[in-house]
């Protein structure tokens, strides 16, 4: 602990980063923290210099991340979340009636949140504590009592349950399909406006990319990067745009579901990739036999039974 310690740069620079970083414009960090706008740059450029490496491009009044910069942000970011996560704690006092949940956004704004009145129904005695994270869950699992993830190397002092195996499908707007007519092969793809998860929303990400390229080649198509189309560094945004009948996405059948059943998005071709990926809860083995953390594993066990095996998808 001691040598980590060592090599850690000036504390009193890491906060002005991290909101200088943030905003990407030093004034906005500088209002935020209470200070003057020299004394957030003053600051970075210590640190610029303490690590070797520039953080921001600088062209006139205007700033931008380096790939250092944005590195170093993610990881001061999920740092700071977990201090101020531990110090909630501490205030509050660890409660029986409390439970946090941590879990990357398009599993929590896309299958967890229609779910959260049958949740809290479920369990009404307990208060909930839910949060998201850009980075890996699995690192905050110190701070929370569950992390949903994805993919999970087995450790003795974690339990995990399986939760979902990704499958991937199109979906479009019913609206969409009376423009583009009806898809009856995977060919007649590369004529519809496609809508991307663009490169932005996999940099952070550990696994690879799955998009039109990855679902085109396994239905035998040819497909290279330039496919055309708009492109959304969020799934949350990617979904609303077809719901909208903007185009057809590639939807994870799990935080589709919803639109699916509601009938906002269908499937417009009956061809599915199931690709093995899969999600787990994860807690603290000496907390997962206590009876409210077996009932919460049962009920989310219960809540993705239907994901974790592939299921086909009927074309519309």
């Amino acid at each position: 602990m001691q040598n980590h310690l060592q090599k850690l740069p000036p504390m009193s620079a890491l906060r002005p980063f991290e909101a200088a970083a943030r905003h990407e414009n030093f004034s906005v960090a500088a209002d935020e923290i209470s200070v003057t706008q020299a004394a957030v740059s003053k600051q970075i450029r210590q640190l610029e210099k303490y690590l070797g490496v520039p953080l921001f491009l600088r062209s006139g009044k205007n700033i931008e991340l380096t790939a250092a910069g944005r590195d170093l942000h993610h990881a001061i970011a999920n740092g700071l979340i977990q201090i101020a996560r531990s110090c909630e704690q501490l205030q509050r006092g660890k409660r029986s009636d409390q439970v946090a949940i941590t879990m990357r956004s398009p599993f929590a704004s896309q299958f967890l949140a229609p779910r959260l009145k049958k949740l809290f129904a479920e369990f009404p005695a307990l208060n909930f504590r839910l949060y998201t994270t850009d980075g890996d869950p699995a690192l905050l699992l110190d701070t929370v009592d569950f992390a949903i993830v994805l993919g999970h190397e087995p450790q003795p002092e974690i339990v995990a349950d399986h939760l979902v195996t990704e499958e991937l499908l199109p979906v479009c707007s019913p609206g969409y399909l009376d423009v583009c007519g009806k898809i009856t092969t995977a060919s007649h793809l590369l004529n519809c406006d496609l809508l991307h998860l663009n490169a932005e929303h996999w940099r952070d990400l550990t696994w690879e990319m799955a998009d039109w390229p990855v679902f085109l080649n396994h239905l035998g198509i040819a497909a290279n990067e330039d496919l055309g189309g708009h492109s959304f560094n969020n799934f949350e945004m990617l979904v609303r745009a077809a719901v909208q009948g903007l185009g057809i996405g590639i939807g994870w059948v799990h935080l589709v579901e919803e639109e699916l059943s509601a009938g906002s998005l269908v499937a417009p071709l009956d061809a599915s990739y199931s690709i093995g990926r899969q999600h787990y809860l994860l807690c603290r083995r000496s907390q997962a036999q206590r009876r409210i953390f077996k009932e919460l594993r049962s009920w989310f066990r219960d809540e993705t039974a239907p994901f974790r095996t592939r299921r086909g998808i009927a074309a519309a």
